[in-house]
């Protein structure tokens, strides 16, 4: 193992030594990305080497293509193949082959070699000997030039698995170049939108998957698209601790919320495999599919099929173009009947903790980079609308107007005061429409969004009964129907006092803050979710920028991004077993 700091100090030999390997028999391109040094990150490592392989020329290419052995091939059976080879082989079982196995795969390869003239490329890490066998067979159909094509993109992912085997490096930086590399795939050109199952959805799970597979996880992808990778215990009968975040996001958003809850674990659970450290317990990190309700409408798709409460009505629900979800996870190959099969046993589980940005601004203005939740805010949502009179700007006295416009400002002002001067209260119309309103005529109709938060149960119900009562109030006065549709009400999710004091013992023995912050989240989480099953646990990361967040301007620091790995290595490593 080198890091990637001794790596850009190396001599060029020691650099080409230490990368021989990386694309099999084919030194060179470590030799052309050696005057790229110095690499921030493995990925922009990789990124390079790809590159120049790319740059190589169709000549250069499929000469590297031909230097890898055939899978379960006579090279293997000679014990020809390189070390890596090796490893790779043995890990999809293919020496293990059943006589059977063995004649198809020798039968395979001579078809193939003798249709392409190159043997056949498989990322096998996450392969068993079935799913190399039907790959095989399906690749088989393509002319020359796409499997040419799909013979590069394995030897890239073939790389990256095995920059990951021998190289480390700092945490801080290595999130930070996941979480951009992850916001490339976006539905539009300009920012940041993934939604449920869109194409750049299925891109965010794919490589989420190979950087569980690069940390050495089992992984699997569930019925609604959760990617769930898991770091198995010795012990046969140990209980699992969850984590995890979602990898959906708002239109427009922004790269760390959710995701840092997902490539941060998978980051330590690589590191402490890496330096050979043991848990006395499994770790199952969960890549939620779906928090945010972006293409449905309906919240935590993800999380809700974790803890058995997924509506199975959902799957009826259309999106904008007119596509059911139902249709939408068929097409992307999964099987909506097996959705209550992802439900988690309680008795199995020790707890679910998840690492998440403050989307605030108190760690900043306090100066901490980590801050351990009390409680998840629970959230009263409705959408309403407001009908008046339309009528001539010029023509209506002031004091015969039902402007329904007039009432939603009035509304709006009294949700302000009634939230404003409580603690952990926040009260927000976050939508507002004059549906066809225009310059010259009094607005008779207004639609509207109301949205009334508190990490305490009674004191958010308390604000909710006195604004609905003003509701009725304004109504009244101004001469106006308001209609209120109910679309959400959540309990708050306490966070386990026991888990707070781990987070809080684990931030005060790896930074000496004799005192964590320990602060409300005031916005909703996965965890949330999961409280239906299991003691929940959060540690909030600053974010920048004044605390902004599902916005392009998120952003979060390297320092704390590694602070809060180190800290949450602390946290498993001192975790019970039971």
């Amino acid at each position: 193992m080198i890091t990637l700091a001794e790596l850009n100090a190396a001599s060029t030999d020691a650099f080409v030594a230490a990368l021989a390997g990386i694309f099999e028999h084919s030194p060179w391109v470590a030799e052309a990305v050696l005057p790229l040094r110095p690499f921030t990150s493995r990925l922009q490592l990789h990124g390079a080497m790809c590159a120049a392989v790319d740059a190589a020329g169709i000549d250069a290419q499929l000469k590297l293509i031909r230097a890898h052995p055939e899978l379960a091939g006579r090279a293997a059976v000679r014990k020809e193949l390189t070390a890596e080879s090796t490893r790779e082989q043995q890990g999809a079982g293919l020496d293990a082959c059943t006589p059977g196995e063995f004649a198809t795969l020798q039968t395979l390869n001579d078809a193939y070699n003798a249709k392409f003239g190159f043997p056949f490329v498989l990322a096998v890490r996450g392969h068993n000997r079935s799913s190399v066998i039907a790959a095989f067979m399906q690749r088989l159909d393509h002319d020359l030039d796409t499997e040419c094509r799909a013979a590069l993109q394995q030897i890239d992912r073939i790389a990256g698995f095995r920059l990951y085997d021998s190289v480390s490096s700092t945490a801080g930086s290595e999130i930070l170049a996941m979480l951009d590399r992850l916001a490339e795939f976006s539905e539009q050109a300009d920012g940041l939108t993934c939604s449920y199952l869109s194409p750049a959805h299925r891109q965010t799970a794919a490589l989420i998957r190979d950087w569980m597979l690069a940390a050495g996880l089992s992984v699997e992808v569930d019925a609604v698209g959760n990617v769930v990778g898991r770091l198995h215990s010795e012990q046969p009968d140990a209980k699992t601790l969850l984590t995890g975040s979602h990898y959906d996001t708002v239109v427009d958003g922004g790269k760390y919320d959710g995701r840092l809850g997902i490539v941060l674990p998978i980051l330590v659970a690589l590191d402490l495999r890496q330096r050979g450290l043991k848990l006395p317990y499994a770790l199952e990190i969960i890549a939620f599919s779906e928090e945010e309700g972006v293409r449905y409408k309906s919240t935590f798709l993800g999380s809700g099929a974790v803890v058995g409460q997924f509506d199975l009505q959902l799957l009826d629900a259309v999106d904008g173009n007119g596509i059911t979800m139902r249709a939408a996870m068929l097409e992307a190959g999964f099987d909506p009947g097996q959705i209550p099969a992802i439900a988690r046993d309680p008795a199995k589980l020790l707890g679910y903790v998840e690492v998440h940005i403050e989307q605030g601004p108190v760690l900043l203005d306090e100066d901490q980079a980590l801050g351990v939740v009390t409680s998840i805010a629970g959230s009263h949502r409705y959408t309403g609308s407001i009908t008046g009179l339309a009528g001539h700007s010029g023509t209506v006295p002031m004091h015969l107007r039902r402007d329904a416009a007039a009432a939603a400002a009035e509304l709006i002002l009294y949700v302000e005061r009634r939230c404003g001067g409580v603690p952990g209260l926040v009260g927000t119309v976050g939508r507002l429409e004059v549906p066809g309103g225009a310059i010259n005529v009094i607005p008779g109709r207004c639609s509207f969004s109301l949205d009334i938060r508190a990490a305490d149960d009674l004191l958010r119900d308390a604000a909710v009964v006195d604004v609905l009562a003003e509701i009725d109030a304004i109504a009244e006065r101004r001469k106006v129907d308001i209609v209120l549709t109910q679309v959400m009400a959540a309990g708050c999710a306490p966070c386990a006092p026991s888990l707070q004091a781990q987070w809080a013992a684990s931030i005060r023995r790896v930074t000496g803050n004799p005192a964590p912050r320990h602060l409300p989240s005031g916005a909703g989480h996965d965890a949330m979710k999961i409280a239906a099953i299991t003691d929940i646990g959060m540690l909030f990361v600053r974010c920048g920028n004044g605390g902004i967040s599902h916005n392009p301007a998120e952003t979060m620091t390297a320092d704390d991004a590694d602070i809060a790995a180190r800290v949450f290595t602390d946290f498993l490593s001192s975790y019970p077993a039971t």
